[in-house]
């Protein structure tokens, strides 16, 4: 059993959902899953005593559907941005601003580029350990530079390929949205931001790879050869998938 880790349960557009877990707190980021299948998770994991918490990256159903059952069924405690309350038509919750603290993790959130009402990405810290988890924005501002830098954990949206966007099947206003600075990163787009972010020991976490237009091994093709090709270091990279989520990462 890992006492303290990291991981992602599930991520794409069929449902997200990331978990940070200590001794005493399970750290939820998203609840974009059923209560059974994170559930099944805690089980796996052997970390079923814990209190659950409940950050919310933005109101979209595959970052948020889950949330009634969460705290219905596993009585967790829910964190939301106000205004992404009032989109979930929800006052089941406990206010997000800035950053709070709950047991031995301090979290943040910051503001991202994306078409929802007020959203953000999470950074998790405990005394050793910093765990960021951005996915959904349309471009990389310079102001998130700061703030995900020198992560030991960093998962981050890797969603489209562009060619496979642009020559796919969807219809030309959704590729545009995707495509726009307030839909979803490509993969040079992540290339580009890790360059600005990563240090020779972070773990890396492709995020909300798409299952129609990308590929895992495109996005990790992409992504690591842009980061060899300019020798910038880094620990690990790896695809977290719709059904089978990420590794397991002990956070010492």
């Amino acid at each position: 059993m890992v006492e303290r880790g990291f991981c992602v349960v599930r991520s794409g557009s069929g449902g997200n959902c990331s978990i940070v877990w200590d001794k005493s707190d399970i750290i939820v980021i998203d609840f974009g899953i059923s209560a059974i299948k994170l559930s099944k998770k805690i089980n796996e994991l052997e970390i079923g005593d814990r209190q659950l918490s409940v950050f919310v990256t933005h109101e979209h159903t595959d970052h948020s559907s889950g949330l009634s059952a969460a705290s219905s069924k596993l009585k967790a405690d829910i964190y939301l941005r106000e205004r992404t309350a009032l989109a979930l038509n929800t006052d089941k919750y406990y206010r997000m601003n800035g950053e709070l603290a709950i047991g031995n993790f301090l979290i943040e959130s910051h503001k991202i580029p994306h078409d929802a009402v007020d959203p953000v990405g999470y950074v998790i810290r405990t005394r050793e350990k910093k765990i960021s988890v951005f996915s959904d924005m349309g471009q990389f501002p310079d102001h998130l530079i700061e703030p995900l830098s020198d992560s030991d954990i960093l998962a981050l949206e890797s969603n489209h390929d562009v060619d496979m966007l642009v020559n796919g099947k969807y219809h030309e206003k959704l590729k545009k949205r995707i495509l726009g600075p307030f839909g979803h990163l490509s993969n040079e787009q992540t290339g580009e931001a890790l360059a600005k972010i990563v240090s020779a020991e972070t773990k890396v976490v492709l995020l909300h790879i798409s299952r129609e237009n990308n590929k895992p091994d495109l996005a990790l093709s992409h992504v690591k050869g842009y980061l060899d090709n300019r020798d910038i270091r880094y620990n690990s990279i790896e695809c977290a998938l719709q059904e089978t989520g990420s590794s397991v990462y002990e956070l010492g």
